[in-house]
């Protein structure tokens, strides 16, 4: 009986080929995750505080390397999440198709009324100093007939908008704790110097 004939093999053993283009990003939708930090040292292996004064030191430590870690994680989480509104809008954009070119450069008229503008004395008394920017509105709505790049830049700036009141709201929080484990350190000190001093030097 002749041996029969492999058929050949449609998929590879390894599973499917991956899809041409990246790997698709999951939106954000929670920053909670950025709290956990890796460890820095062996639990097991640390030798604990002698006293409340190293204890206080130890925690102080410990809070400047938790607050690098979190803002650490963070700044990873939203540019994460702006990469996956880029890609997203690359997407959709090529779905769409071609578009016809658009010409963006001035028309001559406009060109004058800018330079006239650059060349034209400042006014006097008027201060063009910009001292205060007002904030962007967090989660501005977009219109619905908004192109899709115009739709795109709005979820970009609401990103970068959100993500630096999370960054200041978290630094003004570790500020709080960080002083008031500060005050007490402060304190600690001062006692145990006051208690090495004579009776006669202390205040």
């Amino acid at each position: 009986m002749p041996p029969q004939q492999q058929q050949p093999a449609t998929q590879s053993s390894a599973g499917p080929a991956p899809p041409d283009g990246p790997e698709p990003i999951p939106p954000l939708v929670n920053i909670a995750p950025s709290i956990f930090v890796p460890l820095r040292d062996d639990i097991f292996a640390t030798d604990l505080p002698r006293d409340r004064l190293q204890r206080l030191e130890h925690i102080l430590k410990t809070i400047d390397y938790q607050r690098q870690g979190v803002k650490e994680n963070l700044l990873y989480m939203f540019s994460r999440e702006k990469t996956r509104i880029v890609q997203l809008a690359a997407e959709q954009e090529q779905a769409q198709g071609p578009r016809p070119r658009i010409n963006a450069a001035l028309a001559p008229a406009e060109v004058d009324a800018v330079i006239a503008n650059m060349e034209a004395p400042a006014a006097q008394g008027m201060d063009y100093n910009i001292r205060d920017m007002p904030p962007l509105a967090l989660r501005t709505p977009v219109a619905p007939d908004a192109s899709l790049r115009d739709r795109t830049v709005a979820e970009l700036l609401n990103v970068v908008e959100l993500g630096l009141a999370e960054l200041q709201g978290f630094e003004d929080h570790v500020a709080g704790i960080r002083a008031d484990y500060l005050g007490r350190l402060e304190r600690e000190m001062a006692t145990i110097e006051k208690v090495g001093k004579r009776p006669e030097k202390r205040a």
